[in-house]
């Protein structure tokens, strides 16, 4: 699914399947073991949480991925990021509390 740059959803987005946000979205996005894709053209605010999140755009909360997170030169973030893999391109500005849980074969165990 995709939404537009000049689309603005205010309220709760999920599902099982993978999405892309290019306009506004204030609320949460939960896709259960989904991939998320953050436009440079988006802005989101409110928690996000998907098995793997591409950001190029800004998001003003939380993220929580089960798999990984890529932030793009492009992106801004202001929050907090929990996920076990973490890759951030020069240029990006992120300002946030970083959790990264080891991964123990299928299950993931937080950090001490």
């Amino acid at each position: 699914m995709n939404n537009g740059q000049s689309i603005v959803i205010k309220g709760d987005i999920s599902g099982s399947e993978d999405l892309v946000i290019a306009g506004r979205v204030e609320g949460s996005i939960v896709l259960d073991g989904r991939a998320l894709t953050i436009a440079s053209s988006a802005r989101v605010v409110g928690t996000v949480s998907a098995a793997s999140v591409l950001v190029s755009g800004t998001v003003e909360g939380s993220i929580e991925a089960a798999e990984r997170v890529e932030v793009k030169e492009t992106a801004v973030i202001e929050g907090d990021l929990s996920t076990p893999a973490l890759v951030v391109a020069d240029g990006a500005q992120v300002n946030a509390t970083v959790e990264m849980p080891v991964r123990t074969s299928s299950k993931l165990v937080g950090v001490a």
